[in-house]
């Protein structure tokens, strides 16, 4: 960037001028003379946003749902670790098999997403002997209305809470 220095107040106010024009000459060709249009932000689908939550709490030796019924679709299934001791939660009934969330510390809070169809599903702690001790029970689904998923698919995430 070269720097100019002007000898007279005058030469300082024409270069001014010419640097105030170049400025808004630039500015009106960047410009289409319209405010501009804004991005439309996406929505999800009706079928994205549709689901079931359920909630289940875990402690020695017993697992609580609520509510304790779905429909075919996806289910989220956010499990609290109420207990003194690490669970899990596992599920399995028509097209899921091998769905379940890592180790639950005590206090912890783990999500489990399953897309279900109707039947019964069985859910259960796959920790040591929980199952045999309680940490066991069913969920009956029942059909939506809509095309059920052909087949079962699942995501898992714990935390801490």
């Amino acid at each position: 960037m070269a720097v100019h220095w002007f000898p007279s107040p005058r030469g300082a106010r024409e270069g001014l001028r010419f640097l105030a024009l170049a400025a808004l000459t630039a500015a009106t060709a960047c410009s289409n003379g319209s405010a501009p249009t804004p991005t439309p932000t996406p929505t999800p689908s009706a079928s994205a946003r549709a689901g079931t939550t359920i909630t289940v709490t875990e402690k020695e030796y017993s697992l609580a749902l609520s509510p304790a019924q779905a429909t075919s679709g996806t289910v989220t299934f956010v499990v609290d670790n109420a207990g003194t001791v690490a669970h899990a939660l596992a599920i399995a009934g028509p097209g899921v098999s091998n769905a379940h969330t890592s180790t639950i510390p005590p206090g912890g809070r783990a999500r489990l997403t399953v897309a279900i169809r109707p039947g019964s599903y069985e859910l259960w702690c796959p920790i040591a002997q929980h199952k045999e001790l309680g940490m066991d029970t069913r969920l009956q689904v029942r059909g939506n209305g809509s095309a059920s998923p052909t087949s079962g698919s699942a995501a898992a995430s714990a935390t801490k809470h």
